[in-house]
């Protein structure tokens, strides 16, 4: 395993490059440093299908901790350009140098300045897939009756048991599954309405609706041509319907996920891709906490960037599934990446074929790949609106990705370290795997999903007050409740309680209010559970007026609503006026939502003195609305218009 340290002792030049495994490459033209360095590097590469790694770029850590201008100054040393920062892997960014610098003395240079904590060339990676000829055919990996496919007779039961795992469980419908490849086509018939959609993101509209520096991202996202359409009816699309092509919809195949979101992030071009684009979306993928991603490709040599980026997704709880490789070699002797890092959060997958046999072409390696899955002759979706069959670990790893996201869909609770655990701990043996893989065994759907049950909505109570009970005005009013989930366990402490009349009152077990206005409120609590189901209990309570000589100038009359309500945005803050049309308010409510999808929600009720018609906000990135209304002992106003602020 080749693993970089910064205080290597120094070296020549050319004994450096040759400790990194690099070759001597044409140095790049000054006509060619012209070229947008994306499509640059793209160029090369689509013109060398061998290219080993971009001689043009490396990927830098610097110490989070080093000044920006010594920054500056180790990346002026080699010509350098920052393309690109990674915000998932702090301190890593992807520089671009002077082409007339070889890479190993650019690299060279970065390792000798203080305060680089590694660099490498981004190196190419690839699909993992040997051909095969397409036929017709059915899925014996999900249920193998000992049928023939492409003249090869089968075993009974060699395959994944899916058919017994969906007696138990098809998928969570909102359960999303990244599928980091080729691009995947968004409108193949058997895979459209399990195809991921941003909530945050209006289509079409050429913003950036969500902050996340892709502009109309709607479905995924292209790293390879950097665009929004990430649209590819090969490899990437064949991947995908193993994972989830749409169950019981009487057409073509069936995923091992019939029901979850696929997301689809392309990185690979027809000749592989660059690491610092399969860095961009897994960082990606942690942006938006996704759980399982699928990763059939691999190649190049050991990447610390890509290492970290994948460390860096545990923080979501990602179970990064990734194929062995196809080479018939050992990875235990001769790694291969990123199958082979040494992370908790990854399953490496060997193919198996239809007769429980190892297949001939997959790696194997008794401590660095994680368990087996079929893949030979395996039928997915391919092209715009068909099927083939290939072969690889390509087609491995998706039925084990598929597996994850049953486990996780109907365990929500569960860590990436019990998913992965219960995959693993549940490995059907066979003979062909014994001291092959970690498990000896293939993955068993039915026996990762024994015990689990999909998810269940939590239940709520409201001990009190009771339903009916009336306070005066001013009165403290304690509410108290109770909320539990049978995956989640106790969800008291984060209980949300609202009044139809005054919005959000607070949250927890206990929410203690004394400024209640007059009038009859319906008190709701609502518990969420991590899958996303909620449920609610209500009580209805009445806030009776105190009498006259309320504060404020008398209780007996509401307030007169204000007027002349505006704001104005300075430095991420909102500032909001309006004119006091009433003299015996109490003081003011202010309400803010903000805009999340297509809803607004998140309300927040902020209060005002009496005559104190100004408030200021600072509410972070996003889309917010604004409104406001006097209130005193004898009720509320009305509200004035939204105002709408986006920051």
């Amino acid at each position: 395993m080749q693993r970089f340290a910064l205080k290597a002792a120094p070296v020549a030049s050319m004994a450096f490059a040759l400790s990194l495994g690099l070759s001597a490459l044409p140095v790049q033209s000054a006509d060619a440093q012209e070229i947008d360095t994306l499509t640059r590097a793209k160029q090369l590469l689509e013109e060398n299908p061998a290219l080993a790694y971009d001689p043009s770029s490396m990927l830098v850590r610097f110490d989070p901790a080093l000044k920006e201008s010594a920054r500056e100054r180790i990346v002026e040393k080699v010509g350098g350009t920052v393309l690109a920062e990674f915000t998932a892997v702090p301190g890593l960014v992807h520089i671009e140098f002077d082409g007339a610098l070889p890479l190993e003395r650019a690299l060279l240079a970065m390792y000798e300045s203080k305060g680089v904590l590694y660099a490498e060339p981004d190196w190419v990676v690839r699909h993992h897939q040997v051909p095969n000829d397409p036929s017709f055919g059915n899925l014996w990996g999900l249920r193998n009756t000992g049928q023939t496919v492409n003249g090869d007779p089968g075993s009974a039961g060699a395959d994944i048991r899916a058919t017994s795992a969906w007696d138990l469980f098809t998928g969570d419908p909102n359960f999303v599954v990244a599928i980091i490849d080729s691009g995947t086509q968004l409108n193949h018939p058997d895979l459209a309405a399990n195809i991921w959609t941003n909530p945050g993101e209006i289509a079409g509209n050429g913003a950036d609706d969500d902050g996340n520096g892709y502009i109309d991202d709607v479905n995924g996202w292209d790293f390879y041509s950097r665009d929004s359409n990430p649209t590819d009816g090969g490899h990437g699309t064949h991947t995908a319907g193993t994972v989830g092509a749409v169950g019981n919809n009487g057409t073509g195949v069936v995923g091992v996920a019939w029901r979850c979101k696929l997301m689809p992030l392309r990185f690979l071009g027809a000749n592989g891709g660059y690491t610092s684009d399969a860095v961009l979306a897994i960082q990606y993928t942690t942006a938006k906490g996704v759980k399982v991603s699928n990763n059939s490709w691999g190649g190049g040599g050991f990447s610390q960037a890509l290492y970290d980026a994948i460390a860096a997704s545990r923080s979501v709880g990602q179970v990064f599934v990734a194929s062995a490789g196809n080479n018939g070699t050992n990875n235990d002797a001769t790694p291969a990446y990123p199958a082979t890092y040494n992370l908790d959060n990854i399953i490496s997958v060997a193919a198996t074929d239809n007769n429980d046999g190892r297949a001939s072409f997959t790696n194997y390696g008794a401590t660095t790949v994680d368990i087996g899955a079929p893949g030979v002759n395996t039928l997915s979706t391919y092209g715009t609106s068909g099927y083939a069959y290939l072969n690889g670990t390509s087609m491995a790893g998706p039925h084990v990705a598929g597996v994850a996201a049953l486990v996780y869909g109907a365990n929500p609770g569960w860590s990436y370290a019990q998913v992965r655990s219960r995959i693993l701990a549940t490995a059907r043996p066979v003979a062909s795997l014994s001291g092959r893989c970690v498990t000896g065994g293939i993955v068993d759907a039915a026996a990762a999903l024994a015990g689990s049950s999909a998810n269940t909505a939590p239940t709520t109570a409201i001990s009190a007050p009771g339903n009916g009970a009336s306070f005066t005005a001013g009165a403290a009013v304690t509410f108290t409740g109770s909320a539990s989930d049978a995956q989640d366990g106790s969800l008291t402490a984060s209980l949300a309680w609202t009044s139809s009349v005054q919005g959000a009152l607070g949250t927890g077990g206990s929410v203690t209010r004394s400024d209640l206005v007059v009038g009859t409120h319906v008190i709701t609590a609502t518990a969420t559970d991590s899958g996303g189901l909620s449920s609610s209990s209500s009580v209805t309570i009445v806030i009776a007026s105190s009498g006259g000589g309320g504060g404020g100038g008398g209780g007996e009359t509401p307030p007169a609503a204000p007027s002349g309500f505006s704001r104005s945005v300075s430095s991420g803050t909102v500032n909001l006026v309006w004119t006091d049309n009433s003299s015996n308010e109490t003081g003011f409510e202010i309400q803010r939502q903000r805009r999340v999808g297509n809803q607004w929600t998140n309300t927040t009720t902020f209060t005002n003195a009496a005559n104190d018609t100004t408030f200021s906000d600072t509410p972070g990135r996003g889309r917010w609305r604004f409104r406001v209304r006097a209130v005193n002992g004898a009720g509320a106003s009305s509200w004035t218009g939204w105002l709408q602020s986006n920051l």
